[in-house]
C-alpha cells in the first residue's frame, strides 16, 4: 500500500513539474486553456486521479485556475502589469501573505482568549524543537507550520485550523524557495516566542499586535526579495 502511494506521488509530481516547465518557457501563456484531461492523460501516460492531484497542487501554487463551465487556464498576473515579470508562483506567495496579514492577528487574538493548558504545552514544545533545529531550513518550515496550526487549534474553532492548513499547503509546496529568502531566522524564533508569551498571558491585544508585526515583517522581506529577483532577470 505504501509502495502504491509512493508511486502515485511520484507520478503527480512529474505532471506538476512538466506543466510548470511549459508555463515557465512560454509554451503555455497566461490566459491559455490547459489541454483537455483526456489529451493530457494520453500525452503523459498518467491516470485521471494523478492528473487531478497535479491540478490541485498547481492551483495551490497559483499557476492555474479553474473557471466553472469553461475549464482550467494558466492564471493571469494580477493588477496593472507592474509585477508582470514576477513568476505566477511568486505572486501567489505574496497574495497568500497578504491574506495572512488579515487572518493571523485574528487567529492569535482568539488563541489568547481561548487557549487551554494542553494548547500552551503544545506551543511550548514546538518552540523548543524550533530552537534545536533553527539552522535546518526543512525543519524551520515544518515547525513554522506546526506552530501556526497549534495556534489556530488553540482558538477551539475548526474553521481557523482548516484555513491554516490550506495556507500552509501552498507554503510547503514551495518551502525551499520561501524559507531560502527568509534569512532572519533569529527574528523568526523571537517573534514566535513573543506570540507564545502573549497567548500564555491570555493577552488578546498583545497577541494580535505580535502576530501583525510578525507577518508584516515576513511579507515585506519576501516582497523586497522577490521584487529584486524580478528586476535582475
Amino acid at each position: 500500500m505504501a509502495e502504491k502511494r509512493m508511486k502515485q506521488t511520484r507520478i503527480y509530481e512529474k505532471v506538476v513539474e512538466e506543466l510548470k516547465s511549459h508555463i515557465a518557457d512560454g509554451a503555455l501563456k497566461p490566459g491559455d486553456p490547459l489541454p483537455p484531461e483526456r489529451q493530457l492523460m494520453e500525452d503523459m501516460g498518467v491516470s485521471r486521479s494523478s492528473l487531478r492531484e497535479a491540478f490541485r497542487v498547481l492551483e495551490l501554487m497559483g499557476l492555474i485556475e479553474s473557471i466553472p463551465g469553461k475549464g482550467r487556464f494558466v492564471r493571469r498576473p494580477r493588477g496593472d502589469g507592474k509585477e508582470g515579470d514576477m513568476p505566477l508562483e511568486d505572486e501567489a506567495v505574496l497574495e497568500l501573505m497578504e491574506a495572512r496579514r488579515i487572518l493571523d492577528p485574528a487567529i492569535a487574538s482568539e488563541a489568547a482568549r481561548r487557549a487551554l493548558p494542553s494548547d500552551l504545552t503544545k506551543l511550548r514544545r514546538i518552540l523548543s524543537h524550533t530552537e534545536d533545529y533553527l539552522d535546518s531550513l526543512d525543519h524551520r518550515a515544518q515547525f513554522d507550520f506546526d506552530f501556526h496550526l497549534a495556534m489556530a487549534e488553540a482558538t477551539q474553532n475548526f474553521i481557523f485550523s482548516n484555513v491554516v492548513k490550506l495556507m500552509f499547503n501552498l507554503i510547503m509546496t514551495t518551502h525551499d524557495r520561501i524559507y531560502g529568502l527568509l534569512h532572519d531566522k533569529e527574528a523568526f524564533l523571537n517573534e514566535h516566542r513573543a506570540l507564545y508569551e502573549a497567548i500564555l498571558d491570555h493577552d488578546a491585544e498583545r497577541a494580535r499586535s505580535e502576530a501583525s508585526h510578525h507577518i508584516d515583517r515576513v511579507y515585506r522581506t519576501l516582497q523586497d526579495s522577490l521584487a529584486l529577483e524580478a528586476g535582475t532577470d
